[in-house]
């Protein structure tokens, strides 16, 4: 069994790593979300409530959190005391639709994964819908200029449920497509390419898939598989090269501290958050621009 650090979570997601051995994560129900801070020893301090259902999370180097899944479905620069200081809707003419996962670049820009469907067409209160399946999806990933607080472009469309989203050391882009099992990888502005096959495409049965995704410094990819109850590890060529098990069911995003030693999993059956530890050399640090 991995260690527990935080349970009684609702649908945690969007984990981040802080520098003094906490973890940021937003919280997702029914009745809205939440903005949450987990310290080192496992206490849950609420930093502000989010209207919407927040998934995704990012953190710049002023300290300040970007969320995913505000009101509207808009993404939110939040203070670290709480304060929204900026909101992004998308375009006129392609407001989003599900945000999902965050990622800053390595020049500094945020990119975005949009599932693509209505939440209304995924999710029954805190249950994904039996017909899922059945809905229509277009998910896509932008590229957003944080400084302005506009989408500069779309780089994929038509993906069956966009999830996970991550950069490696050589600055590529990569990201999950949930139903086909997928992880794409892409140079920013060119042509994604499949990079990974780790699931069956979806068929019947509960939903299930490749969900958040983080590097570490050899350019292993860990992937957490929704529905699957593991995390999955990913060489550089593209080849499944092991299997964690978590805890639960139903793990949703993957991240490492700070110091590299260990991996951090949300769950969602157990709304728990996970901690294992990763052998040498550690998880890739993020990207934290000075906005």
């Amino acid at each position: 069994m991995n260690e527990t650090i935080a349970t009684a979570l609702r649908q945690p997601d969007g984990l981040v790593a802080l520098s003094d051995g906490g973890v940021a994560l937003v919280e997702a129900d029914a009745a809205g979300g939440a903005l949450t801070v987990v310290d080192a020893h496992g206490a849950r301090r609420e930093i502000c409530r989010i209207d919407g259902h927040p998934t995704g999370l990012a953190v710049d180097g002023a300290g300040c959190f970007w969320v995913a899944g505000g009101p509207q479905n808009s993404v939110l620069r939040i203070s670290p005391e709480g304060k929204v200081l900026k909101t992004i809707t998308g375009t006129k003419e392609q407001p989003f639709v599900l945000p999902k996962n965050l990622a800053f670049g390595p020049a500094g820009l945020l990119y975005m994964s949009d599932c693509g469907v209505r939440l209304s067409d995924l999710i029954d209160g805190a249950d994904i819908r039996p017909d899922f399946y059945e809905a229509s999806y277009n998910g896509r990933i932008y590229q957003i200029d944080p400084q302005a607080g506009r989408v500069l472009r779309t780089l994929a469309t038509g993906l069956l449920m966009a999830n996970g989203i991550a950069f490696d050391a050589e600055g590529l882009l990569y990201y999950s497509e949930t139903l086909t099992g997928t992880i794409y990888r892409q140079v920013v502005g060119g042509r994604p390419q499949a990079f990974a096959h780790v699931s069956r495409s979806q068929t019947t049965g509960g939903l299930r898939g490749p969900a958040g995704l983080a590097f570490n410094r050899g350019g292993m990819l860990y992937c957490a598989k929704y529905g699957e109850g593991d995390i999955c590890l990913i060489d550089p060529a593209g080849k499944v090269a092991g299997h964690i098990p978590t805890n639960g069911r139903l793990p949703d995003d993957i991240a490492f501290t700070q110091d590299g030693k260990y991996a951090l999993i949300a769950e969602h059956e157990h709304g728990a958050l996970e901690k294992i530890p990763v052998p040498s050399p550690g998880g890739l640090p993020l990207h934290t621009p000075l906005l």
